[in-house]
């Protein structure tokens, strides 16, 4: 069976080497498999001589209570404890040590959690997981990339819609006026824009200015494209369509 990403990280910390005297009675003191009450949990924090004492403290409660999910699908990091007076202790302990955790109810537990990538990757680093927690740190990167992506990918479609639509309510216009007998009546330099806007879909204005001989600005293409759609509009108000 794959192994989990909260038990890799309960792997991760487990073997994580612990030096100072002071952190081994932390880890001594916190060696049960449940979650100690209230005043057992505070009288072990309170021995608590160096930070390092306290990431213990709190490596040993997510071995018991935590979690923490796959960060390629989500963000999320939670204890969950069955008192709610261990619950609060534990929320106050964690924001002593900087860490600012959301608590809710559920199932009739106690949950404590954090719902953001940072909060979460900085957590599991203070826990001694650092490769678990680069993983979050490169799930956000490959997702931050991922959306930027979909997000230019949407942008030029939508660009290529709204020049397309453009296009098609210039040739439009052209037909328009072909079928009444009323294109071949403008003015040269028009219908020879005309045209190349009709046999030129996939070109912008720039692009089309360029065939032109001689080649004319974007600007100049534009113009010359209003004045087609405008008569096209005056033949569409003289038959009342």
């Amino acid at each position: 069976m794959r192994e989990s990403f909260s038990q890799k990280v309960k792997n991760q910390t487990a073997a994580a080497e612990i030096r100072k005297k002071c952190c081994r009675h932390t880890l001594s003191d916190m060696a049960v498999d449940a979650v100690p009450g209230p005043e057992r949990l505070r009288d072990i924090w309170e021995k608590c001589r160096c930070d390092g004492c306290r990431a213990v403290f709190f490596r040993e409660l997510f071995r018991i209570c935590g979690s923490v999910t796959d960060p390629k699908k989500s963000y999320q990091l939670d204890f969950s404890l069955e008192d709610p007076e261990s619950a609060v202790f534990l929320r106050d302990c964690l924001g002593e040590a900087g860490f600012s955790f959301g608590s809710s109810v559920r199932k009739g537990r106690s949950v404590l959690w954090l719902r953001d990538s940072g909060s979460v990757e900085d957590f599991l680093a203070y826990l001694g997981a650092t490769s678990a927690s680069f993983d979050v740190m490169n799930a956000k990167i490959d997702r931050e990339f991922r959306g930027n992506v979909n997000r230019q990918v949407n942008f030029d479609t939508a660009n290529i819609e709204k020049q397309l639509k453009a296009v098609r309510k210039y040739a439009d216009a052209v037909e328009c006026l072909k079928a009444a007998g009323r294109y071949d009546l403008l003015p040269e330099d028009l219908r020879l824009t005309g045209d190349l806007r009709v046999a030129n879909e996939q070109l912008n204005l720039e692009e089309l200015g360029k065939l032109h001989d001689p080649p004319i600005s974007k600007s100049g293409v534009k113009h010359r494209l209003e004045k087609i759609l405008r008569a096209a509009e005056e033949l569409e108000e003289e038959s009342g369509t």
